[in-house]
């Protein structure tokens, strides 16, 4: 349970703004690869800007009052242009998705790991950097080819399902905005436009001219506005086409795909033990482990699968058989659970472990001695659950109150030291009276949510969840969650329920808020079936508009040029800011 990543109020707003229709809507994303369409459909061109690139004023009409932007078409389909002033604003869009992409991998894992999880390098001209997107025209080589290519598809695609939103076939199919959909969408654009308001002061600019050089040249406010909603309610009728298309699904067409997809959704769980018969690196060479031949790991492996006979005798044999740098590992009685885990998964790290694990013939209790040659080590695995689909529920919210009991301190060199059995089982005995006296506090009250939330606050040593007063939502049973945790989340509770648990982090006073009636398994079909239905949906509008886009080449390279530019500035830009943890402030 991390500490949450640093994020403006805005883009916490959006962001729960967003899980609140999802919820409400029951929506998931598929997983599937980004296809051209799914990108086009993507993110609204809702930005704070933090920062701004403006280069030499030189003509006035196209660099101050931006005419030629305004009313110079840069594409039409059939009755419908895109000025070059939309031209950009999507354009900018495309760039802006992509980049948060790459930001969000670069914050949670490191430097580099944007471009290896996007194929997108924020840090490098987009010029000079090929795009990763498949389906496209053989011209379309760069990032910044691909930006200036699916630009004005992405103004006429949203223009097409925004008439078809606004259409009276839609409206009787039961399609409308929400009271609460409108407001959101309101209160989003008006706090957007007051940080855009704030920062043209701060810069002394117009707020016209302001929005111009930083959500697309040509833009007002007023243009730049009715683009935002309009683009807001593109998105609103996508989730729920989505939503009216997974409620129409018969229990025959969700069976029928399951049983089609059965890897994507059967989970399976084992005890997983690994003896290694590699080579020590250089680096480990003054370990005091052991070094085996690959004979010696075989003796050691049949004798440790000699020894199981059930899962208790399992951990105790993982405790007998570690090695000195991971004894302290396995002192925990979840160190050898795999988890319930996809096929998919375990192939990523042993192909030979997946197929006996997945196997039609598995048994609960079966076990086996598995030598991965790959990667030099032998797997002692015992199965605990066989590959079936996940019939808890689909998610359910809790809230906690963590005490912590300390199980390792600091020496005078920052070092971080084990405490002995005694003081270990010391802290937690006071974790539990603690957590014992803070249940009965709140009994003691008026013992509803809303106190609970508000002891969590005060209270919890979870940091990650202190704010939001110690909740966790749509818990399912493949979270990543510590195993007593998920128990009682999942188990069969009514609202209001409270109980005390212990893990490796000390005691958890819990919660029950509230879960969703349908299983998982249902529902991750029924969401993907959906999502497939609603991408199919968009692609076939876009296949049919696609070929009859008359775009204006000689126009969008001329106006495209200083696009370009601002993008190439913005990888330098990021590129000398690499090594500070602000990078992410500065915008377009």
């Amino acid at each position: 349970m991390a500490n949450n990543e640093i994020k403006t109020n805005a883009e916490i707003y959006r962001e729960q703004r967003k899980a609140r229709l999802a919820k409400a809507a029951k929506k998931k994303k598929s997983g599937k690869g980004d296809k051209v369409v799914r990108v086009l459909l993507k993110t609204l061109c809702i930005v704070l800007i933090a920062g701004i690139v403006i280069y030499g004023v030189g003509n006035i009409l196209s660099k101050v009052f931006f005419v030629p932007q305004k009313v110079l078409t840069a594409a039409t389909y059939e009755d419908e242009k895109v000025s070059v002033a939309e031209f950009n604003y999507y354009y900018l869009s495309l760039y802006r998705q992509v980049l948060s992409q790459a930001q969000q991998y670069e914050s949670y894992y490191g430097t580099g790991y944007g471009v290896y999880a996007t194929g997108f390098d924020m840090y490098t001209d987009p010029a000079q950097q090929d795009c990763v997107h498949e389906d496209l025209p053989e011209t379309i080589v760069t990032w910044a080819d691909y930006f200036k290519y699916s630009a004005s598809q992405k103004a006429i695609l949203n223009k097409a399902i925004y008439d078809i939103a606004m259409s009276e076939a839609a409206k009787k199919e039961g399609f409308a905005l929400t009271e609460e959909q409108k407001t959101a969408i309101d209160t989003e654009i008006a706090d957007v436009m007051r940080e855009l308001e704030q920062s043209a002061k701060e810069q002394d600019f117009a707020l016209d001219t302001y929005i111009s050089n930083t959500c697309g040249k040509g833009l007002n406010a007023k243009t730049y506005k009715a683009l935002v909603e309009r683009d807001a309610i593109v998105e609103e009728y996508v989730a729920w086409y989505r939503t009216h298309t997974s409620e129409s699904l018969t229990d025959k067409e969700i069976k029928a795909y399951y049983e089609e997809n059965k890897e994507n959704y059967d989970y399976a769980s084992a005890k997983i033990f690994r003896i290694s018969y590699a080579e020590p690196k250089e680096t480990d060479k003054d370990s005091k482990d052991p070094v085996y031949t690959k004979k010696e790991a075989k003796k050691l492996a049949d004798e440790f699968l000699g020894k199981v006979t059930d899962p208790a005798s399992f951990v105790a044999t993982a405790k007998e058989y570690a090695i000195p740098s991971e004894k302290d590992d396995f002192k925990k009685e979840t160190a050898t659970d795999s988890g319930k885990i996809l096929k998919s998964q375990v192939e990523s790290t042993s192909k030979d472990l997946a197929k006996w694990m997945f196997a039609s013939e598995r048994a609960v209790g079966d076990k086996v001695v598995i030598d991965d040659s790959k990667n030099e080590l032998y797997y002692i695995a015992l199965m605990v659950d066989t590959a079936a689909p996940d019939t808890q529920t689909a998610g359910a919210d809790v809230r906690h109150i963590l005490v912590k009991a300390e199980t390792t301190k600091q020496d005078t060199e920052g070092n971080t030291i084990n405490l002995s059995d005694k003081e270990i089982e010391k802290n937690f005995a006071e974790a539990k009276k603690e957590a014992d006296a803070l249940l009965a506090e709140w009994k003691k009250g008026e013992a509803t949510e809303e106190t609970f939330s508000k002891l969590a606050a005060d209270k919890t040593d979870d940091t990650a969840s202190a704010e939001s007063g110690g909740l966790y939502e749509d818990i399912t049973a493949t979270s990543s969650y510590v195993p007593e945790f998920l128990d009682w989340a999942l188990a069969e509770h009514k609202k209001g329920d409270t109980g005390i648990i212990k893990t490796d982090y000390g005691y958890h006073i819990m919660y029950f808020v509230d879960a969703e009636e349908d299983v998982k398994w249902e529902s991750d079909v029924r969401n993907a079936i959906s999502t497939e239905k609603a991408e199919d949906f968009v692609t076939d509008i876009h296949n049919e508009i696609k070929e009859k886009i008359s775009a204006n080449d000689s126009l969008i390279n001329w106006f495209a040029k200083d696009l370009e530019k601002t993008l190439a500035k913005n990888a330098e830009y990021y590129k000398s800011s690499a090594s500070s943890s602000n990078s992410s402030s500065f915008s377009y």
